[in-house]
């Protein structure tokens, strides 16, 4: 009789503890559950609170993986610069015609050397919805101007003196030419040997010109 009892009280003893045990797990499983939402929630709120106060920090990076694209074309990245006559000019203002970006510095005796080629090909195009944007990213823009003083431009000379632009258009070759369609996307990069090849550089400008 004795063992019988002690038996059904092991038992019983058994099922209370192995409840408790299942509502501890389940306490511990929450507990578990909350932090973890809670802490996603908070990582959240905590990086859009940065980015709404230093918008001006996204890296060149995130910028170019914002760009639209389409049918594999580029987007050109839009920028604001300030030209040789005191004009801010913006790229995306250009919109509806065929853009050349070309890219340069004083130091760069190449660069110097394609002036001619680059006038020839603005002088050839400008009143065919053509446009021409010269970007110096000389750090000091007072010796691009006394290059500029020995030669004369048609076209706007713009100042990149950080570098913003050229870096967020890869453009570590000097000089390096981006041709630019009607609806803003960077068709052609040419280097310096290409931009040299007239008849087929302008070619692709008419190309371009005729969509």
């Amino acid at each position: 009789m004795v063992i019988i009892f002690k038996r059904q009280f092991n038992e019983k003893y058994m099922q209370l503890i192995n409840k408790n045990m299942q509502a501890i797990k389940y306490i511990l499983f929450s507990l578990i559950i909350s932090i973890g939402l809670w802490t996603s929630v908070g990582h959240t709120e905590e990086e859009k609170a940065l980015k709404e106060i230093n918008p001006e920090e996204i890296s060149l990076e995130e910028q170019k993986a914002e760009e639209k694209t389409k049918d594999d074309k580029q987007l050109a990245w839009d920028f604001t610069l300030k030209s040789h006559a005191g004009k801010n000019i913006k790229l995306s203002e250009l919109r509806g015609r065929v853009i050349a970006v070309n890219f340069w510095a004083s130091w760069c005796g190449t660069c110097v050397q394609q002036f001619s080629v680059l006038d020839a090909y603005y002088q050839k195009y400008k009143n065919r919805d053509f446009s021409l944007l010269s970007i110096n990213i000389d750090e000091d823009p007072l010796k691009a101007n006394r290059l500029m003083k020995k030669h004369s431009f048609d076209y706007p000379i713009l100042f990149d003196t950080f570098t913003q632009v050229s870096r967020l258009y890869s453009a570590s070759e000097l000089p390096t030419l981006f041709l630019i369609d009607k609806d803003g996307f960077i068709r052609y990069t040419l280097d310096d040997s290409q931009i040299k090849q007239q008849k087929i550089t302008q070619r692709v400008i008419e190309e371009l010109l005729n969509e």
